[in-house]
């Protein structure tokens, strides 16, 4: 048992440290004064709105994981879903990316009586949706890439993979039923041919599918929100619209599981892309960890919530 735990708390530690080092790299590169200067005109009633923004971003997740599990099949009441969603929030902030906040409702669902085999599937259909929805917002706002970033960028290559990946998604959403049937043969494992099925009753219940879609669109939209508001209130002109823009690319470079909730690697991404839209990277860095630190902030909340609750 011991020799089990001992690769994770490694593994682990060598992401804190990868965080650790990523962050401080950044701060050794860049105007320190600048920042000091810039963290001055940032009012915590500010800070405070960001942390607000942060938690109701947590708040619509498991409601779409809600809507999602009972559209699909037997789920878990209202309650338990976000009690569990909250300590997934937590998990995030301790464990390598959102993917093991997502081990973390599995196992928790499972406890409350639901087969891991039901529940991972849930969890896989939640996450596919926000991917789904953050590829439309990829290919939504791709003249904004095209118009900031250099000509060297692979924005096409970047539009045909998220259209790949939403036209793959909806024909499994809308034939999941009829691709089950067909090759049945093919697909070895049953849990996968219920996968099959269980997103299919996605496409059936179309209504419902657009609004999980459309709440996955507001939590992207709020991620930008923040974005541009802390821009704002530091001085940096930027449009709203430009936030929306880069969004996509900093949650997906955030799934990379090589630091401890993307700490570190999405400092880098903000500063990068803020550089090339001709912000001082200070500037980039600093709205980054106000960001980061929001989100944490919001994350604790959320798991004394879980905590004090169970």
């Amino acid at each position: 048992m011991e020799r089990s735990k001992k690769p994770s708390w490694k593994m682990s530690g060598l992401r804190l440290s990868i965080s650790l080092a990523l962050v401080v790299f950044l701060i050794f590169l860049v105007d320190v004064q600048s920042m000091q200067k810039a963290v001055q005109s940032i009012s915590i009633g500010a800070v405070v709105f960001i942390i607000l923004l942060c938690f109701v971003q947590m708040i619509l997740a498991g409601f779409r994981w809600f809507l999602i599990g009972k559209m699909t099949g037997p789920f878990l009441n209202a309650s338990s879903v976000f009690q569990i969603n909250f300590g997934a929030m937590f998990s995030n902030q301790i464990l390598p990316t959102s993917i093991g906040g997502d081990l973390i409702r599995i196992e928790l669902s499972r406890q409350r009586g639901l087969s891991v085999g039901r529940a991972t599937r849930t969890v896989i259909l939640d996450r596919t949706t926000g991917l789904v929805s953050l590829m439309v917002l990829l290919l939504a706002t791709g003249f904004i890439m095209k118009e900031l970033f250099p000509p060297t960028w692979p924005v096409f290559t970047f539009q045909l993979i998220a259209a790949a990946f939403v036209a793959g998604s909806f024909l499994i959403i809308y034939y999941g039923a009829v691709i089950e049937k067909r090759f049945s043969r093919f697909i070895y494992y049953n849990w996968l041919r219920q996968l099959f099925v269980e997103a299919n009753l996605l496409g059936r219940e179309g209504l419902t599918t657009g609004y999980a879609i459309l709440i996955s669109l507001i939590i992207h939209g709020i991620g930008a929100l923040c974005l541009w508001y802390l821009a704002l209130e530091i001085g940096i002109e930027v449009n709203y619209l430009t936030m929306l823009g880069i969004l996509p690319i900093i949650s997906l470079v955030q799934l990379v599981p090589v630091s401890i909730a993307g700490w570190g690697v999405r400092e880098g991404t903000v500063v990068m892309l803020f550089t090339v839209l001709g912000v001082e990277p200070s500037l980039g860095l600093l709205v980054s960890l106000i960001w980061g630190g929001a989100i944490a902030i919001s994350a604790l909340l959320s798991g004394a919530i879980w905590f004090f609750g169970k």
